[in-house]
């Protein structure tokens, strides 16, 4: 049970946590970033990535202003969130009827599970055999393409690996409430398997998606209860750190053994320059599309609302159905005579520009800005939805340099999950806490 948490005058359960404030920390990232992709010479950029440099005085501003927005935004939602009084309905929840809690995180963990469970029957279906899988490890160049080849993802069915985030949430915050072994032993199984995605699929931001959670539930729910975690300021530079060592183990088998081990001095130049480049060249990338491109605005949005033309059952031709062109084939048109396909992030930062063109882009920012700070400022009051989207919200607006994680349909399956978890307990919250099991709860 919970007991003597520390909460300040404004509900904030002594929860200081300055990487916590999604305002802060994506002014920061943003601020480092573009420093680099504009600085960054362009023979540099033609030498480690294989592409012009678009990026110059004249347009750079194009990227500073959707930062400017959205911490315009994160600031009126700081301003307005001031009143808003706290809550502890998921506590109390967790206290007293920890039954309901425990169906949720079976659900969702049986949900991920046979997610998995279908991509392993998948690849074996198509030729997946332990000779391949022990000719990844042994570093036997392009083996690592063998696996991703040899796997097709089925819309829908495949998806459900992805109901593995709310799990993780919730099971991370009750594990504050009920230290059973099991949950940490289903956690595990989770991570396990979120490491083999990101390893051998080439899906690095699973592994994100699993760590970045934990950890915010970790260290808030810490800071809750007035438990002190040393170096908790720098925990986000430590991150970065063991990211870029994750991201040199992965691609040590994708590109490393297979081409850029006769291409580079050594392995740590390539591994830096690599994952710096990433973020550099999706802005780059994002710049050659406006430019390019112009600023248009779409009768419905394509690149922010992928999960819409994504969704299982919506045909490939969708759009161009139904408004006559496809703005993804012009992108990828760009990208292939102009651009370099192996960098091919369009950068999030920039998307919305392809969609609403220039103004209608920088209010979306604003609007989206705001809405990161209501979110965060529920995580902060104890509020249930906010404080089951926010752990995974905060992935998506580290990765806004990369690409528009919320539109994506990776993310789609997540809120859906969390807004009904919320719904279903706020609905049934006196119902859910006016009575107890035996043995289940506080003081017993």
């Amino acid at each position: 049970m919970m007991n003597g948490n520390k909460t300040d005058r404004n509900g904030n359960s002594g929860m200081r946590i300055w990487w916590l404030n999604p305002t802060i920390i994506f002014a920061l990232l943003m601020t480092i970033i573009l420093i680099g992709a504009y600085y960054i010479p362009g023979d540099s950029y033609l030498s480690f990535y294989r592409v012009n440099k678009f990026i110059n005085e004249s347009n750079i501003i194009f990227s500073i202003l959707p930062v400017c927005c959205f911490v315009f935004g994160g600031i009126l939602a700081f301003l307005a969130g001031k009143g808003t009084k706290p809550s502890n309905a998921l506590g109390e929840v967790m206290e007293k009827k920890d039954s309901f809690i425990k169906m949720w995180i079976g659900l969702l963990f049986a949900f991920t599970m046979f997610g998995y469970a279908v991509w392993f029957l998948i690849m074996l279906r198509n030729g997946f055999s332990l000779a391949l899988f022990m000719s990844v490890l042994s570093g036997e160049p392009g083996a690592i393409y063998g696996i991703k080849e040899s796997f097709d993802n089925v819309a829908g069915v495949t998806s459900f690996t992805n109901f593995g985030i709310p799990f993780v949430i919730l099971t991370s915050y009750y594990l504050f409430y009920n230290k059973k072994k099991i949950y940490i032993w289903m956690l595990l199984a989770v991570f396990l398997l979120t490491m083999m995605r990101a390893l051998f699929f080439l899906e690095r931001l699973a592994i994100m998606e699993f760590l970045v959670p934990a950890a915010v539930v970790y260290f808030s729910m810490r800071a809750k209860l007035g438990r002190r975690t040393p170096l908790v300021g720098l925990y986000p530079f430590i991150g970065v750190i063991a990211l870029v060592g994750f991201f040199g183990i992965s691609e040590y088998y994708r590109s490393w053994l297979s081409y850029y081990v006769n291409y580079y001095p050594s392995f740590w130049e390539f591994i830096v320059t690599r994952f710096f480049g990433y973020y550099v060249t999706a802005i780059n990338t994002g710049t050659l599309y406006f430019q390019h491109l112009g600023f248009h605005w779409l009768p419905f949005p394509n690149s922010t609302a992928e999960f819409v033309w994504k969704f299982p059952g919506v045909p490939d031709n969708a759009y161009e159905s139904i408004y006559g062109f496809e703005p993804q084939a012009m992108i990828n048109n760009t990208l292939a005579t102009m651009g370099n396909p192996e960098f091919n992030n369009p950068s999030g930062l920039l998307q919305p520009y392809n969609d609403y063109g220039f103004g209608g882009a920088l209010v979306f920012w604003v609007i989206v800005g705001f809405f990161t700070g209501v979110l965060y400022t529920h995580f902060q009051k104890g509020h249930t939805f906010g404080m089951m989207i926010y752990p995974i919200w905060l992935v998506g607006v580290l990765e806004i340099p990369r690409y528009f994680y919320f539109g994506s349909g990776r993310f789609f399956p997540c809120w859906v999950i969390i807004l009904a978890f919320t719904l279903i307990l706020h609905y049934n919250r006196k119902k859910l806490t006016s009575w107890r099991l035996k043995g289940v709860g506080a003081g017993e």
